[in-house]
């Protein structure tokens, strides 16, 4: 599953080493590393110095992914929380407790209790198109360019992954079609059709369980109106996503059989240097950008009416937020993670392979250690607590 590698690479990463150290030489580094603006001094022109600018680029941006993804996640927790009336006071972390995690723990316990008073067996009616994370294969080749003088052109920068974007021939692969339109696959958005699925919404046929309003949340033997868990057969208004090889009206992802302007939906692969291909697949990595995901969010009544409120308001905010919150795990797990893995070992190494760029580079690239094992620690606090909020969201209820 792509959560649990996502977890997994980032928990190896923070196992790497340790923050709150110094530069490891007395405070040599000085002015010339700071990862909280990105600063990075000129120490010369030597190609073991410009590895080491490389490196110290690349550490700076990912301590910048970082700091963004966990404000991000705690921004997303925090309208939640104040949507579902939980007060500011049980958001306060702990003496060493990160605020996201204080924050995000708590509103995955106020999630829990209102899904519990679903019907038993039930689940609030989800559907997700994910976000789309892309690198950019320019930003890779300029670094490796700059980093390593053997690098010639773009040829030596490779998509690991997916290439997508408009085609205007025959795309074999993914076809996400946008808008009111006729679909056979999966939709993200509200199915008119024949659902292989679970059906959240209006049946005109037999359907295997309904709420207290008479809505269809499982089965439907006939035409859902609403969202599909599975295959929908009819009209979509969302997102289509079906596999093809031929026409596509909207973005390919796969193979196009003319020339396009592709982006690189996966990571970088950057040929060259060891040094340099550890910084250079960092750095594009940790820029990638990822679009909000597609979510659409169906609620299921109770007759309960305070218990009903309660729901009506946890779909209304996950509405907004919950889109937010899976951006974050998907930029992560997509983008930050697969890069992250090696790259506090290359720092680590390049501390000796490349100690004769001076004093002040060596204890820079300490400095870097440092700083990129408190990034990792961070990213993968947002991580964890992004996949337990969805667990709790997409969790069925229990009647209670």
């Amino acid at each position: 599953m792509r959560a649990s590698l996502g977890l997994a690479l980032i928990s190896s990463f923070l196992l790497a080493g340790c923050p709150g150290s110094d530069d490891g030489v007395g405070g040599a580094c000085g002015t010339g590393f700071d990862p909280d603006t990105g600063t990075v001094a000129d120490f010369g022109a030597s190609a073991a110095a410009q590895k080491v600018e490389a490196l110290l680029h690349a550490s700076a941006d990912l301590y910048a992914a970082a700091s963004a993804t966990e404000m991000d996640t705690l921004t997303a927790c925090t309208a939640i929380a104040t949507d579902l009336g939980i007060p500011a006071s049980e958001l306060q972390p702990a003496q060493g407790e990160l605020a996201v995690t204080k924050a995000c723990t708590r509103v995955k316990t106020e999630i829990d209790g209102i899904i519990k008073t679903l019907p038993a067996g039930v689940a609030l009616g989800i559907s997700v198109t994910p976000a789309s994370c892309n690198v950019d294969l320019m930003l890779a080749a300029s670094c490796a360019a700059e980093c390593d003088a053997s690098v010639m052109g773009n040829a030596m920068v490779t998509c690991m992954g997916e290439l997508h974007g408009s085609c205007s021939a025959t795309c074999t692969g993914k076809c996400d079609v946008m808008g009111n339109v006729s679909c056979t696959g999966s939709c993200s958005g509200t199915c008119s059709g024949t659902c292989s699925g679970t059906c959240h919404g209006s049946c005109s046929g037999a359907c295997t369980a309904m709420d207290s309003a008479g809505n269809c949340v499982g089965t439907c033997t006939g035409t859902c109106n609403g969202t599909c868990s599975a295959t929908c057969s009819g009209s979509c208004m969302g997102t289509c996503e079906s596999m093809v090889t031929g026409s596509c009206s909207g973005e390919c992802y796969g193979m196009c059989s003319a020339t396009w302007m592709a982006e690189c939906n996966g990571d970088a692969n950057v040929m060259a240097n060891a040094e340099c291909k550890a910084a250079c697949d960092a750095r594009a990595n940790a820029k990638a950008t990822c679009d909000p995901p597609t979510v659409t969010i169906v609620a299921v009544a109770v007759s309960d009416s305070t218990k009903n409120a309660r729901i009506q308001a946890l779909v209304n905010t996950l509405k907004t937020n919950y889109p937010k919150l899976l951006r974050v795990q998907q930029r992560v797990q997509f983008a930050i993670a697969p890069a992250a893995t090696s790259f506090v070992t290359s720092v680590r190494a390049a501390s000796t392979s490349l100690a004769d760029a001076g004093i002040q580079a060596t204890a820079c690239l300490a400095a870097a250690v440092d700083a990129v094992v408190d990034a990792s620690t961070r990213i993968n606090a947002s991580v964890s607590i992004n996949v337990m909020v969805s667990a709790s969201v997409t969790a069925s209820g229990t009647g209670g």
